[in-house]
């Protein structure tokens, strides 16, 4: 968490350029309505949350969960810029452990975080997620995908392993953890990071 705290106020400069593109494609997928509650978890610092604040519209509700107060701070200001902060909250946790009650969202969207966890905490961190998720609802994550691994995933690979600060998140296999996790993939999109291929799914509960 340390590291995002520094970053947060200069975070989307490097990170953007790489993750919009992907983002914006789960975004798409995940098709959030006018009158829905979602829930952006890793928030970081708002480019999803602003436009889920704005597709629910004031009869709906848009959450981001972070674990850093920086990037906190840079969503709520975010929000207040473009007037948004009435249909969205930002809350401070942790995705292995949300604030929130059970069966309390809609739809529940991740960018970039899943592959952040230890592969022992993963399964943890999606049954949190289906707690949270109403039985109707669904999920979006957006992720690094292990699927085509080819020598430029392999040698990014190595430096997660060397400096796993600077290469933070690591390729998996995206559907078949859902999968394990009791989710039903119902559409993959196959996009890339740089050269690095990527999986944007959409999953709802079995």
């Amino acid at each position: 968490m340390a590291w995002y705290e520094a970053a947060a106020p200069w975070y989307d400069r490097f990170a953007d350029p790489f993750e919009a593109s992907v983002r914006s494609s789960g975004i798409d997928l995940l098709a959030v309505e006018p009158g829905e509650s979602v829930l952006d978890v890793g928030c970081g610092t708002g480019r999803a949350l602003v436009e889920f604040a704005s597709d629910v519209g004031a009869d709906g509700r848009a959450v981001g969960l972070d674990l850093a107060p920086a990037m906190c701070r840079e969503t709520q200001a975010a929000l207040e810029e473009r007037g948004l902060d009435e249909t969205a909250d930002i809350v401070r946790g942790d995705a292995r452990s949300i604030p929130i009650a059970d069966d309390a969202v809609d739809a529940v969207f991740a960018s970039f975080v899943l592959e952040l966890f230890d592969t022992p905490t993963i399964p943890t961190v999606l049954e949190e997620w289906r707690r949270i998720l109403d039985p109707g609802g669904r999920i979006c994550v957006v992720a690094l995908s292990r699927r085509t691994a080819g020598p430029v995933t392999r040698l990014y690979e190595l430096v997660h392993r060397l400096a796993p600060t600077a290469a933070d998140c690591r390729p998996i296999y995206l559907r078949e953890t859902l999968a394990e996790a009791g989710f039903r993939p119902l559409e993959t999109r196959h996009e890339r990071v740089w050269y690095l291929p990527a999986e944007v799914v959409v999953a709802d509960l079995r």
